[in-house]
């Protein structure tokens, strides 16, 4: 009787055991499969970020013709000219043929708010920022939002 009470407690004392590791196997597991599913996700994530940047860093120079137009004057002193020459950047091939059917707009917008410039608006750094800045928003009105993203000054000359 003896033995069997101690063959009892050491199949007892087994199975416990056998449960605790098979607890810890279990909890290994899951934690890898969390980790390697955290891994995958974050891979896939930054790709996905990658492909953004990468259509965000595409773009085309689309140059437009020089703008000739008389500076606004209120004081009647004399005349003043302003000569500006500009590119347009654009993202996709499709912005690009959106820009090139509406020129005719895109000119007449630039054409009249240069024309309400005053010489002391644009002969300043900041004015020139401004102006960009306008032309870039009146271009989207008619363009569409986030088609002009940058405009670029190649000739600026006041007279």
């Amino acid at each position: 009787m003896a033995e069997e009470k101690e063959e009892v407690k050491e199949n007892e004392e087994e199975k416990p055991k056998k449960s605790k590791l098979k607890l810890i196997i279990i909890g290994v597991l899951v934690l890898l499969l969390g980790v390697g599913g955290f891994i995958g996700y974050s891979k896939y994530k930054k790709s996905n970020a990658n492909k953004a940047e990468k259509e965000e860093q595409m773009s085309i120079i689309i140059p437009l013709k020089s703008f000739v137009v008389n500076l606004f004057d209120k004081r009647d002193m004399g005349k003043r000219y302003l000569k500006i020459s500009m590119e347009l950047e654009v993202g996709k091939e499709e912005d690009r043929v959106k820009v090139e059917n509406n020129i005719p707009q895109l000119r007449d917008t630039v054409l009249i708010l240069l024309s309400s410039q005053t010489l002391k608006e644009v002969n300043t750094m900041e004015g020139k920022l401004e102006l960009k800045k306008a032309i870039i928003l009146r271009m989207n009105q008619i363009l569409g939002n986030k088609t002009a993203r940058r405009i670029y000054f190649t000739e600026f000359v006041v007279q």
